[in-house]
């Protein structure tokens, strides 16, 4: 296990993340709205729909799902590009070799269910804002309240901030923050720097804001079903712009729409290699739960001729 991320040998690896102008799909909630904001403004992506593990809403038919950069999501399938978060490998002996384009912190640390503890602890926004940097890739910030909040506020980032602080400063020395360019090293610092009434306030005033959309849980992730109920992702989608100062197109019409079979299963060995043997398009070990700790989804026969 490398001490540090070796930035230089992942971009060579994975060519596609120096490209500009490429379709992509996200998650539909907090974190994939921010990728694909950071993405359309910095890199001139294009937004094409969503896929949150059980629905596929495109704004056109696909010849296949290679097509698109999916983010927010790692795709099982070696001809997919995608970058995501989750925890993903059972142990080191149990290769994953269909995740040939997907950039993961957690597979290019190494980090596996046996290390629950240490997995990322970040977004995928996160993650992306720090590729940006080592590709040489100017991204405008202003380290406002607001704009802390709304970066502390995907995936829970505030949370593991407080109950999890070593872990945290970990993952920031092997992402080596301290020589990321400015100001991506400005935001991490400030990550673990900010006072706590800071976050709090900040954590306030946004949690107002999503209620007034329309997204009222608390920590809710605003998910949304694209199928249904874009207009308040749309919202949320303008917000976001306003509070970066990034800018991008309308979100995409769902013109094209796919349903796949969502399982879950105990955190087992056993289930783990059950799973592998479906060919899950795509799958998450999501918590200690050993009922419902391991997420996947298969791909329906009507529907393979997209996939593999």
């Amino acid at each position: 296990m490398e001490a540090k991320l070796n930035y230089e040998r992942l971009l060579a690896e994975q060519e596609w993340l120096w490209q500009t102008d490429l379709p992509m799909v996200v998650s539909p909630d907090f974190d994939g709205l921010l990728c694909a904001l950071l993405m359309c403004h910095h890199r001139n992506w294009r937004l094409c729909g969503f896929y949150d593990g059980r629905k596929l809403v495109l704004s056109q038919q696909p010849s296949h799902i290679s097509e698109f950069v999916f983010l927010d999501m790692e795709i099982y399938r070696p001809c997919v590009r995608s970058v995501g978060n989750h925890l993903l490998q059972w142990n080191q002996r149990t290769p994953l070799p269909n995740f040939t384009h997907t950039v993961n912190p957690n597979l290019l640390r190494g980090i596996t269910a046996r290390q629950f503890e240490r997995k990322y602890p970040f977004a995928t926004f996160h993650f992306l804002l720090a590729l940006l940097a080592h590709m040489g890739v100017t991204v405008h910030l202003t380290l406002s309240l607001p704009l802390i909040a709304i970066s502390l506020y995907p995936d829970g980032t505030h949370q593991v901030l407080l109950n999890y602080r070593r872990n945290v400063v970990d993952w920031l020395n092997w992402m080596s923050v301290k020589t990321t360019p400015t100001p991506i090293r400005g935001l991490f610092q400030r990550f673990v720097s900010v006072r706590l009434a800071d976050v709090v306030h900040g954590l306030e005033w946004l949690s107002g804001q999503l209620q007034k959309i329309g997204f009222r849980q608390k920590d809710d992730p605003c998910k949304f079903d694209p199928e249904i109920d874009l207009s308040r992702a749309e919202v949320l989608w303008q917000f976001l712009q306003q509070n970066t100062g990034w800018q991008a197109p309308s979100l995409p019409l769902p013109n094209w729409i796919a349903t796949f079979e969502t399982h879950s299963a105990p955190l087992k060995a056993a289930s783990y290699q059950e799973m592998l043997a479906q060919n899950p398009l795509s799958f998450a070990l999501t918590s200690r739960s050993r009922e419902q700790g391991l997420q996947y989804t298969l791909v329906p026969l009507h529907l393979q001729h997209l996939t593999d």
